[in-house]
C-alpha cells in the first residue's frame, strides 16, 4: 500500500434543522462551497468528488451529486456512497483510499440529507428498513429503536446500567449543543424530563432518539505531496488512521449485544495505523443516536472498560474537559442527524476544536480527536484518527 499521507485541508457545514427553503442538493453546494473557500485552493485543482447520502438520494434528488457539482462550477468525476445513516463516514473513507492509493492529489467529500421532507410519510423508516436485517427484523416489524431498546435492556442486564446513567447521555450532550452555533438544538434538557418521559420502546424514552433533520457538511482532502506544494495552506490535519470494519446484520446472530464488534475492530485497526492507543484521545464524536450507542462508543472504542460507560458518563469522566471529552459539538442528539452529512459533521468539529475556533465548547487539550459512526446497530463501523502536529493556528 502507497505511504502516501492524507490531510484535511478545508471544511464545510450549514446549519442543521428544519431547512423547508433549501433542497439537498443547494445544501450540499452550500457546504462543499465553504470548505473550497476554507482550504484557499483552486477548486480546479480538485479531481474527484464523493457524495454520502441515503434518503434525499434515494428519493428526491438519485443525481444530488451531479446537481451539487454543477452549482460549484466543477467538472469532475462524483460517486454516490451509501452505507444506511453512516453514509458520510463511508464517503469520508472511499475519498480517503482515493488519496492513499496515489489515484488522486485532492478530493472533495460531500454529505447531506434533507430529511424533514419525509418524516410524514413513513419513507425515512422504510429506508432504514435496509440498515437492519429485512427478513428476520423489519418484516416482523422491528425498528432500530426497538432493537436499540434490546440493546439498552442487555446491557442493563448484564451490568446493571441505570436509567439515570443512560440520561446522563443526552443531558450532557445537550450542554455541549447549546454552545454550538449550527446544531439543531440549543438548549439544555433536565434529567428529570429524560426520566419522566413516556417509553416509545422500554425503556427508550420520548426525548432518547437523535433527531431526523436537514443538513450538510464537507472536507476536502489531500495527499502529502499536494500540502508540501500548496505550503501556505492554512489548514494542514493529518489523517492518523481510518478503518472500516463490519458484523452480522441481525442482532441474533451476534456473539454478543453488549459490544459492538465492528466498532471494536474499527478501533483496534485505526490505532494501530495511527500508532496511538485508546489514552492518547483527548476528545472524541460518537454515534449517540441512542444513549446506548454513546455507552457500548466509550466501552468499544477502549475509553472505558466493558460495563462501565454509564457509570463514568453519570460520574461526569466525558463531560468538557474531563477525563475524555466526548461530543463536544453535542453530538447526533443535539447537533441532529442528517445521515449523510453527520459522519462528516463528526470530522469537522475534530477539526474545528484542533485549530481552536470552538468558543465556550473548546476541548483544553485537543492534540487527538477520534471519530466513530455507524451503519445500523452496527452493521459497519467507520473509525478515524486525527492529529494536531501540524494545524496551523
Amino acid at each position: 500500500m502507497s505511504m502516501n499521507k492524507v490531510y484535511v485541508i478545508g471544511y464545510g457545514l450549514t446549519k442543521f434543522g428544519e431547512l423547508y427553503n433549501h433542497g439537498p442538493s443547494s445544501l450540499a453546494a452550500q457546504a462543499l462551497t465553504e470548505a473550497i473557500a476554507n482550504s484557499q485552493i483552486d477548486k480546479n485543482q480538485i479531481q474527484a468528488a464523493y457524495f454520502g447520502s441515503l434518503v434525499s438520494s434515494s428519493n428526491s434528488q438519485p443525481s444530488i451529486g451531479t446537481a451539487c457539482i454543477r452549482n460549484c462550477n466543477l467538472k469532475i468525476p462524483i460517486t454516490r456512497i451509501e452505507a444506511g445513516n453512516a453514509s458520510g463516514a463511508a464517503a469520508f473513507y472511499q475519498s480517503y483510499l482515493g488519496i492513499l492509493s496515489g489515484v488522486y492529489d485532492c478530493t472533495a467529500v460531500v454529505g447531506v440529507e434533507k430529511l424533514s421532507d419525509y418524516v410524514k410519510s413513513g419513507i425515512i423508516e422504510r429506508i432504514l428498513g435496509s440498515t437492519i436485517d429485512y427478513q428476520w427484523e423489519f418484516e416482523m416489524g422491528a425498528t432500530l429503536t426497538s432493537l436499540y431498546a434490546i440493546l439498552t435492556k442487555a446491557h442493563m442486564k448484564e451490568f446493571g446500567t441505570t436509567l439515570e446513567q443512560l440520561s446522563s447521555v443526552p443531558v450532557k450532550n445537550h450542554k455541549n449543543g447549546i454552545h454550538n452555533p449550527q446544531a439543531q438544538f440549543r438548549r439544555e434538557i433536565p434529567l428529570e424530563n429524560f426520566l419522566k418521559a413516556k417509553r416509545i420502546a422500554d425503556p427508550i424514552g420520548r426525548f432518547d432518539p437523535a433527531t431526523y433533520c436537514d443538513g450538510a457538511a464537507a472536507l476536502i482532502l489531500a495527499s502529502s505531496n499536494y500540502v508540501k506544494e500548496n505550503s501556505d495552506i492554512l489548514t494542514q490535519v493529518p489523517i492518523l488512521g481510518s478503518s472500516q470494519a463490519s458484523d452480522s446484520v441481525a442482532l441474533h446472530h451476534r456473539d454478543s449485544l453488549t459490544t459492538i464488534a465492528s466498532s471494536v475492530k474499527a478501533a483496534k485497526e485505526a490505532f494501530s495505523k495511527a500508532k496511538l492507543s485508546p489514552k492518547d484521545i483527548n476528545f472524541a464524536e460518537v454515534h449517540d443516536s441512542y444513549p446506548i450507542g454513546e455507552i457500548l462508543a466509550i466501552e468499544d472504542l477502549g475509553f472505558f472498560t466493558k460495563g462501565e460507560g454509564g457509570k463514568a458518563t453519570q460520574e461526569g469522566l466525558t463531560e468538557l474537559n474531563a477525563q475524555i471529552s466526548i461530543n463536544p459539538s453535542g453530538g447526533l442528539k443535539s447537533r441532529g442527524d442528517p445521515f449523510g452529512a453527520t459522519g462528516i459533521a463528526q470530522i469537522v468539529e475534530i477539526i474545528e476544536q484542533m485549530k481552536g475556533i470552538t468558543g465556550k465548547r473548546q476541548v483544553s487539550e485537543s492534540n487527538y480527536g477520534l471519530t466513530q459512526n455507524v451503519l445500523g446497530t452496527g452493521v459497519v463501523s467507520y473509525v478515524n484518527i486525527f492529529g494536531k502536529d501540524e494545524v496551523k493556528k
